[in-house]
């Protein structure tokens, strides 16, 4: 089946906005379909989504992050002279190199260390939230305030970059999502790519001198783990690896902490309940990762003809899984549209993915967010969504989060 163009725009602004009224048309009408458009085959119930993200033999990542634009000759010259080299390490990886890797990836990022981070993210959540209790106008922009930096500031303290590079960080990474998840033209392109070859080089610097001086931080573990003997991992896998945690490990964070603050403080009696038992917080974040993730999307590629939702899929397709609407699916989740913190099976979400790829960090986001939360609801108890504003998303397939959202106490 193939979708007619106006009926699904993934880039277009009132589907950014709210795009679960899109999801119940797609799983009422056209759950599998093709679009000409992007290129791909759109899916969007819970169980041809999760068979999808089980099966990773026949449904390959190679093309997780394989910008929809292609890559025009003048935006690969920039690459080249960038030195840019980043390889197929975990989100975009397949076997043998994706097992090895995350295997390796997986034996550094161990509870332990995810723990001894605990008390620096909540000295650095209260250094945070400090100025805003203290501004003399009881009205903030939260991302701008809190959740745009901060957890750029977390990976900070995982892999052991200094904070001073977090602005240059933020922005190699936006350019990353427009050039990989949007749709830029071709000047845009060869700008973006200028920002994310700024990215990789700050990386890549940054492992060579974790090789000469290694310290107590996670890209240290792995040069130790490596040993010197890249069948283990190489240093360029390793510094792929911390590329993709300077993306995945922060942008996702921003994402879900401000749509669980807009979802919380638009019903201020939820936000309310949390200041009064901030015991519930931990059900709130799962509830809230199901209602309102800030991953929309995953991408595969079949290696063989498939048939998924009833439709006939030739090897070689690209899927675009439609993880937002998997976790509204109502034949998955009662009233999916409701906020349930109590409900029995919201740890079923797939917004940390599912199988093979499941998000390795999706223990410190757990973290993250329920110190944010915490901290948040006890500081500002009486806090609201401002009125009157209207909340911009970053045009791209996968990522979502308001840009600015004010709030008052």
């Amino acid at each position: 089946m193939t979708c007619p163009m106006h009926a699904f725009d993934p880039f277009d602004k009132g589907y950014l906005a709210d795009p679960y009224a899109v999801y119940a048309r797609l799983h009422a009408d056209q759950p599998v379909f093709f679009s000409e458009e992007l290129g791909y085959w759109v899916v969007s119930r819970y169980d041809d989504i999760k068979q999808v993200l089980r099966d990773a033999q026949t449904y390959a990542s190679r093309n997780a992050t394989d910008p929809f634009t292609p890559v025009s000759a003048e935006t690969a010259a920039v690459f080249r002279a960038g030195g840019y080299a980043m390889q197929r390490v975990l989100l975009n990886a397949d076997a043998p190199v994706h097992p090895r890797v995350r295997r390796n990836v997986a034996a550094a990022f161990t509870p332990q260390r995810v723990a001894q981070l605990a008390p620096r993210i909540e000295a650095l959540v209260a250094r945070t939230i400090a100025p805003i209790i203290a501004l003399p106008v009881r009205e903030v922009d939260i991302v701008q305030a809190l959740t745009y930096a901060l957890p750029a500031e977390v990976i900070f303290l995982l892999i052991g970059m200094d904070a001073d590079d977090v602005p240059a960080i933020k922005a190699g990474s936006e350019s990353r999502v427009v050039f990989t998840w949007g749709k830029p033209t071709g000047e845009q392109q060869v700008a973006l790519a200028q920002d994310m070859v700024d990215f990789w080089q700050r990386a890549a610097a940054f492992v060579a001198k974790r090789v000469d001086e290694p310290r107590d931080d996670y890209t240290s573990d792995l040069i130790r783990l490596r040993n010197g003997d890249d069948a283990v991992l190489s240093l360029g896998e390793i510094t792929s690896v911390v590329f993709g945690l300077l993306l995945a490990g922060h942008e996702t964070t921003t994402g879900f902490l401000t749509n669980a603050i807009v979802q919380l403080l638009r019903h201020p009696a939820r936000w309310q309940a949390l200041a009064a038992d901030p015991t519930g917080i931990p059900a709130a974040i799962e509830e809230l990762l199901r209602l309102d993730t800030s991953v929309m999307a995953m991408r595969r590629v079949t290696t063989v003809d498939v048939t998924l939702g009833g439709q006939h899929i030739a090897a070689g397709s690209n899927i675009l899984a439609l993880i937002g609407a998997a976790n509204h699916d109502p034949a998955h989740f009662v009233e999916p549209s409701v906020y349930d913190p109590t409900r029995s099976d919201a740890r079923d979400h797939l917004s940390f993915g599912y199988g093979a790829h499941y998000c390795i960090g999706a223990p410190l986001a757990r973290l993250e967010a329920q110190i944010v939360l915490r901290q948040l609801v006890q500081a500002l108890p009486t806090a609201h969504v401002a009125p009157d504003q209207t909340m911009e998303y970053l045009p791209n397939t996968s990522f979502r989060g308001a840009r600015s959202v004010r709030i008052r106490w």
